[in-house]
């Protein structure tokens, strides 16, 4: 009876209704029944009934929502590349690794799903099948920040810019003359923590790497004062993990696995040791802790999507500074 009711609304491709009935079944949490609503959608688009956004909506809530075996067969349905977020970030924030992983089999979808768990407190045993797809340790070093990460909703997703300890900006002057340096591995590095704010969305980056300090930095940005405040590298990663795990303003949001796996690599990169890929979570505090760290503004307040740093090498005397910004119109 359920079945024929629910094609009756597929061949009538009555959207309004088919997302009612996902409600229902979601507040009685039937979750087969939800899971075959889905399945007669996506295949009625060979017929050319237009309810492609519902099989979509009603894959995403059996990842939120559904039970083990349900959510992890969402994983790989064709609707998945359509959702607000990666599938393997939305499965994370209601299902514990060890309610999971046995209805995982696609290593890959496996590997993510194991690292948001980490990243959620899951202690998952250091397996190389699961290290492989991301290469840097499932378990957070003592010193990485409790990441924040995103709530998924039925409707949608939040996931607001790490607040900082409150230390006051100061202003610099910058030196305009500044010439600029090559340095393609950290920009590149730069490039890829925010690549779907560009390649997605309205996003913009500008880089500058220069011999100096980080006015010469700020300078050679065009800058001619900035006001900077100082970061520590438990701070760096996470607004730099916050920036790779977002879609910018109208870009596919990544998922938080992947923005740790970007901070990690800009860090490694402003090391200068990228060809020790992947540095043991100690070193890479040492390495980060021989640089100065640095987040800067302009005098007025930026609105919407942005990662601005400056780093310092006092020891080499080089410097550099980026911005990225997307904005929402």
């Amino acid at each position: 009876m359920m079945s024929q009711y629910l094609d009756a609304l597929v061949d009538r491709a009555d959207l309004d209704e088919i997302i009612r009935e996902i409600d229902a079944l979601c507040a009685k949490r039937e979750w087969n029944e939800l899971a075959s609503l889905r399945n007669k959608c996506a295949a009625a688009v060979k017929t050319g009934r237009q309810v492609w956004p519902a099989a979509t909506l009603a894959n995403y809530r059996l990842a939120l929502h559904a039970d083990a075996k349900n959510a992890a067969e969402s994983l790989q349905h064709p609707t998945s590349t359509f959702s607000i977020g990666p599938l393997t970030e939305v499965i994370a924030q209601s299902h514990t690794w060890n309610e999971i992983q046995k209805y995982i089999t696609d290593p890959p979808m496996r590997g993510f799903v194991a690292y948001e768990r980490a990243i959620r407190g899951d202690t998952i045993e250091n397996d190389e099948s699961l290290q492989h797809i991301l290469e840097i340790p499932l378990a957070l070093g003592t010193w990485e920040p409790s990441y924040e990460v995103p709530f998924y909703s039925d409707n949608g997703v939040e996931a607001p810019t790490p607040l900082l300890t409150a230390v006051p900006f100061n202003k610099v002057k910058c030196n305009t003359s500044a010439q600029r340096d090559d340095d393609p591995d950290i920009e590149q590095a730069v490039r890829g923590v925010v690549e779907a704010w560009t390649a997605q969305s309205n996003g913009r980056v500008t880089f500058a790497a220069v011999s100096g300090g980080i006015s010469s930095a700020l300078g050679a940005l065009g800058l001619n004062e900035a006001y900077v405040c100082p970061l520590e590298p438990t701070q760096v990663m996470s607004l730099v993990a916050w920036a790779g795990a977002s879609g910018g303003a109208h870009g596919r949001r990544r998922g938080m696995a992947q923005g740790r796996f970007s901070a990690w690599w800009l860090a490694t990169a402003f090391a200068d040791a990228l060809e020790e890929w992947p540095l043991r979570p100690n070193t890479l505090l040492a390495e980060m802790e021989e640089l100065q760290w640095f987040t800067w503004r302009e005098e007025d307040p930026l609105h919407g999507w942005q990662l601005q740093l400056a780093v310092e090498d006092p020891f080499n005397d080089m410097s550099w500074a980026f911005s990225a910004r997307d904005i929402s119109s």
